[in-house]
């Protein structure tokens, strides 16, 4: 199919099921992913993955979190972190455990294809859950910025972990992303040091002709080498755009220009980006034979149950803002991370074709979900009057 056409009908489709899910007061991502797992080979086979179409995902997710990063900032990372590693092992190390053990021991997997699959599984995606914590509302409160940080450390720690089965050298890995993301902060603390020189540069440039356009363009320039040197030291681009986000900020480029830039990307992502990257992320859906879908079954149920109640239990404990089941439906967000890692194992032969649709299917159907578990009556947000401050 022409290239022009199947993105046409995958954002036809996925904004049309999109509003009518959030009639339905349900996110409108699991409409946007099931328009993709309609259209792709699962149900009507009109339009199939291809390396196209996969380049055009990575660039909405570029787009998608480098605005996540803009509207978060270091000083919540910082300040949030412990309670960040808390979710990350009752979301993610916990119920990853519990997967490679039922892997090995119950369904007879070695020990690398376990661990492997387990965390493609497990890792909750920073790529779906960052879009699900900005349409609630709740970047502007504490409990949002909880859960982005606790997806940070998460996707760090699955990347980290993959490497060790994948064949990169670890400590390489580990001692370069030490290196990088001290070099990061150390930079963002002297900008923010230096905020009122850097902002008037910002200002003298926006007051010129086509100013805006060179700010645009430097933003955009600067995430995508940062998304890029995250890629040569082994980790995904995805945590590159996001922490090159979280450069910009009110502070470094003034209130005014902050507006227009996140004003542009947030309409550029919900009419476009958005739907067009999950739409293309259900394409991978594919169905397993009778076997593999019974490995399928087994594993959504360990990593549903035990990560889905020990989130409920910690979130209705530490949440102000957000109710247990709410906060177990985000943190169940599946998405581009897993799908990587498995991509990765599948082209190093770790994963057999089965076990890699496993893994595909797994987090599509994680992200449906939980993601019907999601309510915005569940959430208190900026503006709301019963919001607890």
């Amino acid at each position: 199919m022409d290239i022009i056409l199947a993105i046409f009908l995958l954002l036809l489709f996925a904004l049309i099921l999109g509003e009518l899910f959030e009639k339905f007061n349900l996110p409108s991502i699991v409409g946007e992913i099931l328009a993709g797992v309609i259209l792709g080979p699962a149900v009507l086979n009109f339009i199939k993955p291809g390396p196209i179409l996969s380049g055009i995902s990575e660039i909405a997710l570029f787009f998608i979190v480098l605005l996540i990063g803009i509207e978060l900032t270091t000083e919540s990372l910082r300040k949030h972190y412990k309670t960040g590693v808390l979710f990350t092992l009752t979301s993610f190390v916990i119920p990853v455990i519990a997967m490679i053990l039922i892997s090995i021991f119950l369904l007879h997997l070695s020990e690398e294809t376990a661990t492997i699959l387990s965390i493609a599984i497990g890792v909750p995606s920073i790529s779906i859950i960052s879009v699900i914590t900005n349409r609630l509302g709740l970047l502007k409160v504490d409990d949002g910025n909880i859960i982005i940080s606790s997806v940070v450390i998460t996707d760090i720690t699955a990347f980290v972990l993959a490497s060790i089965y994948i064949g990169k050298n670890i400590y390489l890995v580990i001692l370069a992303l030490v290196v990088f993301l001290l070099l990061l902060f150390l930079l963002d603390h002297f900008i923010r040091a230096n905020s009122e020189r850097v902002a008037n540069i910002f200002r003298r440039l926006h007051a010129a002709d086509r100013g805006e356009k060179i700010i645009f363009g430097a933003i955009i320039l600067g995430g995508l080498v940062i998304s890029s040197l995250f890629e040569f030291i082994g980790i995904t681009y995805v945590l590159g755009a996001f922490f090159a986000g979280l450069l910009i900020s009110d502070v470094v480029v003034g209130k005014s220009l902050q507006g227009i830039l996140t004003r542009t990307l947030t309409r550029l992502d919900d009419s476009f980006f958005i739907p067009i990257f999950f739409s293309i992320d259900g394409l991978s859906a594919v169905i397993p034979s009778m076997h593999y879908a019974a490995v399928l079954i087994i594993l959504i149920a360990a990593t549903g149950i035990i990560g889905g109640s020990l989130d409920f239990y910690f979130g209705k404990k530490t949440f102000r803002n957000i109710k247990g089941k709410t906060a177990a439906g985000i943190f169940g967000g599946r998405g581009a991370v897993g799908i990587v890692i498995a991509t990765i194992a599948f082209n190093a032969g770790i994963l057999s074709v089965d076990l890699f649709s496993v893994a595909i299917f797994a987090s599509v159907l994680l992200s449906l979900v939980f993601s019907l578990i999601i309510n915005k009556r569940d959430v208190k947000t900026v503006g709301d009057p019963a919001i607890i401050s």
